[in-house]
């Protein structure tokens, strides 16, 4: 307040809005405010790329009386259980989800979104990410506990480890409605397989067998190949088996000692080479075990037993025989294969490196061997000597052979070439053969050829007589007979050039006339008769 002359001024109030007014504005501005506030800061809900969100509804029903005896202890809404309570109430499965408590199977991506807190609780978590060399196992935590034996959930419904296995990469899974185990996978090296062991499935249908059928509960008779093998342990168990070659040296307190035949100790050093057969190792590994129960219960008791029965059948002094020891390792390799075979063992080799005769015995043996090996160089010295003399012989009966040879070449040379010139000779007759028939049918059609001009000319010359005659005939037929007509025509010919006829009646001259006089009265005479008969 100022104090002035004329006493004190109050200040001046500027005009405006009442009050009530600015509050009016002011109280949905700031409730407009307050709820996207709230709408951003508390419903709001950012779910990263690495991230998932689960929900939790807080609110609804509780489960069925119907359902409680087998879902009272059920927390997670899983589908089964969902359908359960559709089926039990009427409602669809969306309804179910939202109007009974629990927390939702399914699981919502990265993103934003706006969940209210009264209804849900948003539980984030991480996605499960699966590394390149190992494998996850679900363990599911809702559903009806597993029924033994089984020690893995195969029903969409049962609880405990899940019979799928995550292989590696990125998962989205409820880690509250599942557990995540990691193991690691196993590799099989390259020459070993892998048995496998089926701790749940089918009861075998044949009892107390070693292996059992694929599916069946038990080892199983096809193993896995090298490799890395994914695998659940709570389904299967896998055991690494060595399927490569090995040898064991047969050395020092490991070499064989049996007795001979004629009762002294015989020690045999030697290497064996076997390998586990591939179509018979899950049956090998459970039977008898690793490799040195291999070694310890097949090789080494099959090795000794057949060296004690084969080396009792020969003396002492046969071992340092080389002869003998190749036959003694020959059958003990024949014989280890056979018995070995049968029990799933293939062996390779069995080599004899050492056979070591008794110390007492081995000087006099040695020297005896030497003594029959000096026999038998000298054997081999006739033996080489006899076979000079027949190699001579062979060389001479071989010259002589080429002598015979080369003679019977020229024989069989002469006896070619005269055949080929026999041969020549007869295609050179059958070729002028071949021409005379050639040149016989030329002659045949030029001799038929002939006939027929012939026989043309003939006929043109009888068709000119004829054509001469058939007057002839006409004329002589005229006559009556030819003979008169000859007699005519005589007449004809004659008469005109006689002109004097001096000679008697008698005679051949006179004759003729005389003819003609008996023509004359036969020709009357066949006139007459001709006229008579007129």
């Amino acid at each position: 307040m100022v104090d002035y002359e004329d006493g004190p001024v109050r200040p001046s109030i500027p005009s405006g809005p009442p009050l009530w007014f600015a509050a009016l504005i002011a109280g949905p501005l700031f409730l407009v405010f307050a709820c996207g506030a709230a709408l951003w800061f508390v419903v709001r809900v950012e779910v990263g790329g690495n991230e998932m969100v689960v929900l939790v509804n807080k609110t609804g029903k509780p489960i069925p009386a119907g359902l409680a005896d087998e879902f009272a202890d059920q927390v997670v809404l899983y589908p089964a259980l969902v359908q359960a309570i559709a089926d039990e109430t009427g409602l669809t499965a969306e309804k179910v989800i939202d109007s009974y408590k629990g927390i939702r199977y399914e699981t919502i991506a990265a993103g934003r979104y706006f969940k209210n807190p009264y209804s849900y609780k948003v539980v984030k978590m991480n996605v499960t990410i699966i590394g390149q060399n190992e494998l996850g196992v679900l363990i599911r935590k809702y559903g009806r506990p597993l029924p033994f034996p089984k020690t893995v959930a195969t029903e969409p419904n049962e609880r405990g480890p899940v019979k799928e296995i995550l292989r590696p990469g990125r998962k989205d899974v409820n880690l509250l409605a599942y557990e995540v185990q990691r193991f690691p996978a196993i590799r099989i090296p390259e020459g070993h397989v892998g048995v496998v062991t089926l701790l749940s499935g089918r009861d075998p249908k044949v009892k107390n067998t070693y292996t059992v059928e694929p599916g069946e509960k038990g080892v199983q008779r096809k193993t896995r190949p090298p490799g890395l093998e994914y695998y659940n342990p709570y389904l299967e168990q896998i055991e690494i088996v060595d399927v490569r070659s090995h040898k064991y040296d047969m050395l020092g307190e490991d070499a064989i000692h049996f007795p001979s035949n004629d009762s002294f100790t015989i020690t045999i050093e030697g290497t064996i080479e076997w390998a586990i057969r591939p179509d018979r190792v899950a049956e090998v590994t459970v039977a008898y075990g690793n490799v040195e129960d291999i070694l310890s219960k097949i090789i080494l008791p099959n090795a000794r037993s057949i060296s004690r029965i084969q080396g009792s059948k020969l003396r002492a002094r046969e071992f340092i025989s080389g002869k003998t020891r190749t036959a003694f390792q020959r059958k003990l390799l024949e014989e280890l294969q056979n018995d070995c075979w049968k029990q799933g063992i293939d062996i390779k080799s069995a080599l004899v490196r050492d056979i070591q005769p008794p110390a007492e015995i081995a000087l006099l043996i040695s020297q005896r061997e030497q003594a029959d090996q000096e026999m038998e160089r000298s054997t081999n010295e006739m033996e080489e000597a006899k076979s000079e003399v027949k190699l001579v012989e062979q060389q001479e009966l071989q010259s002589r052979n080429e002598t015979i040879g080369d003679a019977l070449r020229d024989v069989v040379t002469m006896t070619k070439r005269a055949e080929l010139e026999k041969v020549v000779a007869v295609t050179a007759a059958n070729r002028e053969l071949e021409v005379a028939k050639l040149a016989l049918q030329a002659a045949e059609k030029e001799a038929a050829a002939t006939r027929s001009r012939g026989q043309a000319e003939a006929n043109v010359v009888l068709f000119e007589y004829r054509a001469e005659a058939e007057p002839l005939a006409a004329a002589v037929k005229a006559f009556g007979d030819g003979e008169t007509y000859a007699q005519q025509y005589f007449l004809l010919n004659v008469a005109p050039a006689v002109k004097t006829i001096q000679s008697n009646t008698d005679g051949p001259f006179a004759e003729i006339f005389k003819q003609f006089q008996t023509f004359g009265s036969k020709s009357a005479g066949t006139e007459d008769s001709r006229g008579g008969g007129q």
